[in-house]
Formats: C-alpha cells, structure tokens, sequence
C-alpha cells in the first residue's frame, strides 16, 4: 500500500493558518476579559439604515427623530453618529433592534465621516 504525502508547503500553510486563528481567537477572549467592570464607552440609539447599522450617541433623542432617519440626518443632524462596522452578528445574537437605546464598549475608531467604530461588547438598555 502506497503512503500518502502531504506537500510541505501545503503542511506550513495548514500550521499557519491553524496559529493565525489561535491567535485571533485568543485577541478575542483579551478585548473580553479587559471589558469585564468597565463603564460604556458610550450610550445611545441603534438604528439601521439603508443597509447600515449606526450609533447615535446621546440622550435627548426622541422616538419621532429615530423613525424618521434620513440620508441627511447622517450628515448634518446628529453631530455624534458613528457606523458600527463589526456589530451585525452581535446585535442579532441579543436582539437589538432598529431603535433600541443600547450601551457600547470599544476601543477602535476608523476615521472618516462618519466615525465607524469596531465594538467589543453591546448591550440593550
């Protein structure tokens, strides 16, 4: 019976890879654990928008305000909107809905206009 062999560089790339997601993985369980008994970064409004999910931080924003959401409000309206670009997944794992006054922990902020921020943790509020 013949032995199969396995490339070597098809061996070093499945060891690569496997360290790569062992260290993501282990970066994850980091930004977790540095969060644990921290205040929010922020507390605002979620709202999705044209296929877009974004943070409205704030507390005078009212119902009528988040229902009507427009393309213009993006721009000159809320002066503290922010695009949460990593948050679908985490939003739906805890039922957040367009709307919904949420805490945000994060510690990355892309600039542009408007800010997108990468969130380690949301939370309903």
């Amino acid at each position: 019976m013949k032995k199969l062999k396995v490339p070597k560089f098809i061996f070093n790339f499945a060891i690569l890879l496997i360290v790569l997601i062992g260290l993501w993985f282990l970066s994850e369980i980091s930004s977790n654990l540095s969060i644990k008994g921290r205040d929010p970064t922020n507390v605002g409004h979620i709202v999705f928008h044209k296929g877009t999910i974004y943070f409205i931080e704030g507390e005078n924003i009212t119902a009528s305000d988040l229902e009507n959401f427009s393309d213009e409000d993006v721009m000159f309206r809320f002066g503290n909107l922010s695009i949460i670009v990593n948050g679908e997944m985490k939003l739906i794992g805890k039922g957040i809905k367009s709307g919904d006054r949420v805490a945000i922990w994060y510690d990355e902020v892309l600039e542009s206009y408007p800010a997108q921020i990468k969130i380690i943790q949301i939370e309903k509020r």
